[in-house]
């Protein structure tokens, strides 16, 4: 079973890297997280280029964000971002050169 990342999804972090945004850059490192509670975690509901926000109280208390196929929801579901299609206009070439 496939779902969606929404906020209140519990979820268990299996990812070996996280992003770090900063003020003008974004970083992505490599993580160990603990084998007890510490993978735990509540998503927020905010999904940017495949990572999601995980409140990671367990953890350290905040808020971090992990890679969408890293991530696995509290009864083994997996946790699959949205695609949405975006309509593309076409240039059809009826653009009359000036001469």
């Amino acid at each position: 079973m496939a779902v969606k990342p929404a906020k209140g999804i519990k979820v268990k972090v299996e990812a070996d890297k996280e992003a770090v945004f900063g003020e003008e850059s974004v970083q992505v490192k490599k993580v160990a997280l603990p084998n007890d509670g510490g993978r735990n975690g509540v998503l927020t509901g905010t999904v940017i280029a495949g990572y999601c926000e995980v409140d990671m109280p367990s953890l350290d208390g905040r808020r971090h964000w992990y890679p969408v196929d890293g991530l696995v929801g509290e009864h083994g579901e997996k946790i699959v971002e949205e695609e949405l299609e975006l309509p593309v206009e076409t240039d059809d070439g009826d653009d009359e050169s000036e001469e």
